[in-house]
This record gives C-alpha cells, structure tokens and sequence, in this order.
C-alpha cells in the first residue's frame, strides 16, 4: 500500500495517479465487504486526492463528503481524527480551487479543531491565509501568516517554516509594506539548505513575480528561469507554464510564441488525462450503481430503525412527563394537606380555647364567688382558686382567635401592649412600616403565635424589664427580639421548641441566642 502512497504524493510518470487511482478503488471495495470502515475511509482520501490531482475537482469533492459520512458512522479514535483532519484539509485545497474561498476557511477551520501539535496548526493557520489571500484579502491572510509563524517557529520544521515565511514575503510584496524581500530570501535560504526542488520552484517563483511587479525585469527573469528549470524536471506541467509566464512577463517575444505551444500542449494533455480518467472512471460505473442502490436499501433501513427510536423517545419523555407531573402532585398534595392540618390546629387551638373560659374559667368563677360568701372558708383555698382561675384565663388568652382581618399592626400592638405593666416596657420599632397585605394570613398567624411565645416565655422566666422588637422588610421580614432578663442555658423548652416548630411550618428560620444573666436573643425569617 505505501507504493501507491507514494505513487500519490509523489507521481514521477502520467500514469502513476492511474495506477494508484486502480488500486485505492479496489482496496475501497474490498474493505466495504470485509467491513473494515477504517480502511474504507483510507482509501477514499486517497482516491479523493487522485481525482483533484487529475483536475476532477467535483468529483474529489464527493468522495470526500462519502468519506466524512463514514466517518460519522464509526466510533471517534486517534487515528480517525487525523484522517478527519486530512479530509477537512483537503476539502479546503478544492473549495480554493473552486474559488470559494469563504466555504475553505470554513472547512480549514474544522480541520484545526482536531490539530494536535504545534506543526499542525500552523500548517492549518497557514492554509486559511492562502484561503484569504486568494479572496484578495490580504490584511487578514497577513494576520494569518504571522500567527502561522509564530507557531512554527517554535518547532524545529525548517521546510514548513521556510513555507510560511514565503507566503508572508509574497504577502507583503501584494501589500507593498517593508520586510517582504527579506523573508523571501530566508526563505529561499532554508530550502536551498533542505535541497527541496518543489519548494525551491515556490520560492523562485515568488521572487520572480516581487520584481516583476517592480518592473525589475532582470532580476525577475533571472528567477524566473531558476523556477523554469526547477519545472523541466518536474512532471508538473503547470509548473512549467507559470514559469514560462513569468519568463514572457520579463523578457521580450521571443519566449511568446515558445509559451503559447507549451500552453496547448498542456491543455491537450490535461483533456487527454481527463479523457482517460474518465473512461476509467466509466468501467467502475456499473459496480457504483448497484453499490448506490445497496446504500440506498441501507438509508431506508436506519431510516426506520430512527423511527423506532423516535418513538421509543417520545415514549419516554411521555412517562417521564407522568412520572414528574406525579411528583409535582404528590408534593402538591402534601403541601395542601399540611396547610389543612395546620389550620385545623389553629381551629382546635381556638375551639379550645373558648371552652377553657367558658366551661372551666366562668365555673371556678362561680366557685369562688359562692365560697367569698362563706365566712368559714379557708383563705389559702380562695387564693389556689383564683391561681387556677389565672392559669385557666391565660390557657384561653394564648389560644383565643386571631382577629386577621383586621388592620395586624394594630393587632400585633394589642398583643404586646398586654404583656405591658410597671415593671415591664415594651418597646416596637418599623412595625407600622411593614406592609401586612402583602404576607399571608397563615404566616401572619403563625407570627402573632410565635411572639406571643416569646412574650409569654418572658414574662414567666426572664424577669425582663425592657423587651425591643425590630421589624425589618426588605426581601423577607425579619424580626429582632431582644430582653435584658435573667437569660438560659440555650435549652429549648417546650415554649420554645412550639416557636420554632411553627415556623419552620411556613418555611422560615427562627433562632435563639442566650447565656445566663445577659438577656435572651430571637432573630425570626419569614
């Protein structure tokens, strides 16, 4: 296989890129039946460089796209990459040569995104500013250039160095701006070194044309002829008729007439070459077709079997969709009822309520009335009667019904006031500043519960004498609660422990924060 490799990259004979052109097709058939999409994709690249070679420039273009789209098909490798970029790359040398310069940097692109070294890149770098440089946009194909320079400098490729360095010369020189003569002479001084005759037609080439556009005809003609040589021993037949075009544009007629015979000696040739390409190319033809016909029956059946997929897909996003709404409801749900429950809570809390002062406290009431009548009655028994009466209206004051539908600050300044005497003061900050219609009647019930907690907690344990609470609304509504009492060790009671279930109910935070004699803390987030 290397033999034809090389017959490619190196044709020494016209018929070298038929034979070779011979051998990658059947190696491209035989690797189809043995399912070897590796090897198949191999042989499309080359055949695909054949036929730009042999200026079939449609046709490389489709056997480079097959290639791509076997490509899509195979599980990504190193070794697949490469030949990705290989074909990127080359797509991008036939978009150039069909003046779609646009299409080839595209294509150029692609083939940099798989670039693994240094070298590469600046090779890729390189050809996208020949892309430019052919649409006559020489600033960004300069820019190019450089950074493709820049790169490669960095290696130790002196061939692909003295590449780059030639293109930015020939760059400068469309340009006109300094330097260009200069790196194209080190240029040429790097090749001569590597005794590259291709790359040395390039560099004589380039310098012939710098002055020629000079109009320093003898210096253009001398290179002109060095390139001129360098294409006599080249099986290159445009070589040669660019070099005896520069020669015409630097010398007098004599050369006109010796220009013109090569000119239709290579357009004879290049139509005969087509000629028998194409002949060649006709006896595959037969086979093509019923290998076409193949494809087809392979894309009408992956075609059904993405239908299948498709719907095994709808499918499943359909019981996804299910299986989510039915966790949305279940939360839903869950929400609701704790809502419910809660509520039910407050109803229980408040039906308790009223049967506390109205069965139990109005009846220990009469008790003690009829016993005050009683002269015999023991002092101690009237004084544990009214303690219990006490307790009983405080059980019903806690949990009497919250009146929301009035104004709340109001109702919130009630509450406090009542835990107000001589030697206890009260203080509120912002609280007429919060807006009460915006926060729901369950957080508002929840808040009159908790403070009414604090409060209560306060004045049975704390012997406070000041209590500040700080209303804050900005996102959330956080309340400050604040006594100088006797403080505690942090435990949480069951007053406590109640303040904080509550809140957490409504999802909000509530905090605690004390040490013995230095006052008790409550920070509130809703």
């Amino acid at each position: 296989m290397s033999f034809y490799s090389e017959l490619v990259n190196a044709p020494k004979k016209e018929t070298d890129l038929i034979k070779s052109y011979t051998f990658f097709n059947n190696y491209f058939k035989t690797s189809l039946v043995k399912k070897d999409t590796t090897s198949a994709i191999y042989a499309l690249w080359y055949k695909a460089s054949i036929e730009s070679q042999n200026g079939f420039i449609y046709d490389s273009e489709e056997t480079s796209i097959k290639a791509l789209n076997l490509l899509d098909k195979v599980k990504p490798n190193n070794y697949l990459n490469l030949l990705r970029k290989c074909i990127f790359n080359h797509l991008g040398i036939i978009y150039i040569k069909q003046k779609n310069a646009i299409k080839a940097v595209d294509l150029y692109h692609k083939a940099l995104s798989f670039s693994e070294n240094k070298k590469d890149s600046a090779t890729i770098y390189n050809n996208i500013g020949s892309a430019y440089r052919a649409n006559k946009d020489f600033i960004k194909a300069k820019e190019l250039f450089d950074l493709s320079y820049n790169l490669i400098i960095k290696t130790n490729d002196t061939l692909t160095s003295a590449l780059i360095l030639d293109n930015l010369g020939d760059i400068k020189s469309k340009m006109k701006v300094n330097g260009a003569l200069e790196d194209l002479n080190s240029a040429l001084k790097l090749r001569i070194q590597k005794k590259n005759s291709t790359a040395l037609y390039t560099s004589y080439y380039h310098l012939a044309n710098y002055y020629n556009e000079r109009g320093l005809y003898s210096k253009a003609k001398e290179y002109a002829l060095k390139a001129n040589a360098i294409a006599k021993t080249s099986t290159n037949i445009t070589y040669k008729k660019n070099a005896l075009g520069l020669i015409l544009e630097a010398s007098n007629n004599t050369y006109a007439k010796q220009y013109i015979r090569l000119n239709d000696s290579i357009t004879l040739a290049e139509q005969l070459r087509k000629n028998t390409f194409a002949f060649m190319k006709y006896d595959f033809s037969k086979e093509q077709k019923k290998a076409d016909e193949a494809k087809l029956k392979l894309i009408e059946s992956q075609l059904e079997k993405e239908k299948e997929k498709l719907l095994k897909l709808i499918y499943l996003a359909l019981i996804l969709f299910i299986v989510l709404a039915s966790i949305a409801l279940y939360f839903l749900i869950k929400y609701r009822h704790k809502k419910e429950k809660r509520l039910e809570v407050y109803k229980t809390e408040t039906r308790i309520s009223e049967k506390v002062h109205d069965e139990v406290a109005n009846d220990v009431y009469h008790i003690m009335t009829k016993l005050q009548n009683n002269e015999n009655i023991n002092e101690d028994i009237l004084d544990d009667l009214e303690g219990i009466y006490n307790k009983t209206r405080d059980i019903s004051k806690e949990n009497s019904a919250i009146y929301l539908n009035a104004n709340f600050n109001e109702v919130l300044k009630d509450l406090l006031i009542s835990y107000k005497n001589d030697n206890i003061n009260i203080i509120t900050k912002n609280n007429s500043k919060v807006n009460w219609d915006k926060i729901s009647n369950e957080k508002k019930t929840v808040i009159y519960r908790v403070l009414q907690e604090l409060m209560t907690n306060m004045k049975k344990h704390s012997k406070a004498s000041i209590v500040v609470l700080n209303f804050v609304q900005s996102n959330k509504l956080v309340i400050n609660y604040t006594d100088n009492g006797v403080g505690t060790d942090n435990k949480k009671h069951n007053g406590l422990q109640n303040a904080e279930n509550r809140i957490n109910s409504i999802k909000g935070t509530i905090t605690f924060e004390s040490q013995i004699d230095k006052g008790f803390k409550s920070t509130i987030t809703i």
